[in-house]
């Protein structure tokens, strides 16, 4: 008798588990974007909401978050009930805050959920007005004649480790400047206080475009596809700065597995759309392609990297 009532409570489970997925999402959906409005992330979420709400027929609401290196943003996103109708759309820098933040609010582990990778592109390095090299070549040897300064986003940012982790695998005599986001630090690295700027392509092609810096490299083992003509630090006999840049979905931690799913799958076909792919093309970005599993893999690895890096330069002690 109680291996029926046990098979019976399995059978009940698994049904009122299949029925929350076919019927999700139940209500309005809210979108964490843990910076301020009308900057990159920002519009991308925005945009993605506008097909969801045409795939989910439920109101999705992007609800900006920002400070403390994202973690305002991602710390509420944790403490959220894990039944999807409460999401965070982050960058990298969901993996180097905890590298530096000693007093974060949260567990990295345990109070996310990985669920999609959406968007990728390689980082970026260009150079300002004191930059006379037109690659990465030869910025290496400029760097021999004289100290340069490499302008980052804030301690802990993306542009920050970046930067850390050029120094380190190029042995490049350099030191970080830290700005009040990568606006500033690119307004500062044109005008001349400090020398380059690293950050993915959405970031700073516009700048390239227009004349007013140069891509050094991108921080890749071959060029990008859509950037043929810039080199990559492969090339330029540099190893060790590989990681992309990305733009990514996380829920709260304990989230159902197939729950997990179906979002990956319905934002999959967000990210399909025609708008969505133009303002991939725009972005010189390509969109994702994993699994919830295989992104956690790829989440573990860069929180394993930027830690292992931040005490290997002795960032935020």
């Amino acid at each position: 008798m109680k291996t029926l009532a046990a098979a019976a409570l399995g059978a009940l489970l698994t049904t009122t588990a299949a029925f929350a997925q076919d019927t999700f999402p139940t209500g309005p959906v809210t979108i964490i974007v843990p910076y301020g409005t009308g900057g990159s992330t920002d519009l991308t979420a925005r945009s993605i909401a506008i097909e969801l709400e045409q795939i989910w027929g439920q109101p999705v609401v992007v609800e900006n978050r920002s400070g403390a290196g994202s973690m305002i943003g991602t710390t509420a996103m944790t403490q959220a009930e894990p039944d999807g109708h409460t999401l965070l759309i982050n960058t990298a820098a969901i993996t180097t805050a905890p590298a530096i933040q000693a007093e974060l609010q949260y567990d990295p582990i345990e109070d996310v959920t990985p669920i999609s990778l959406l968007i990728t592109s390689p980082y970026v390095l260009v150079g300002g007005a004191n930059v006379q090299s037109n690659d990465l070549t030869g910025f290496l040897a400029e760097a021999q004649e004289r100290p340069m300064f490499l302008g980052t986003a804030g301690p802990g940012s993306s542009s920050h480790f970046m930067s850390e982790l050029l120094i380190q695998a190029a042995d490049l005599p350099a030191e970080v400047i830290h700005f009040s986001g990568g606006g500033e630090a690119q307004t500062n690295m044109m005008g001349g206080h400090s020398d380059t700027y690293i950050s993915t392509t959405a970031s700073v092609m516009p700048y390239v475009n227009d004349g007013r810096v140069k891509a050094l490299a991108v921080l890749a083992p071959e060029r990008f596809s859509l950037l043929p003509d810039i080199q990559s630090s492969g090339e330029a006999g540099i190893e060790g700065v590989e990681l992309q840049g990305w733009v990514a979905l996380f829920g709260p931690g304990g989230m159902d597995p197939a729950l997990a799913d179906r979002i990956n799958a319905d934002f999959a076909t967000a990210m399909a759309t025609d708008s969505m792919q133009a303002l991939l093309t725009d972005n010189y970005a390509l969109a994702g392609d994993l699994s919830p599993t295989e992104f956690r893999e790829v989440y573990l690895r860069d929180l394993q990297i930027w830690a292992d890096l931040a005490e290997a330069r002795g960032i935020g002690q």
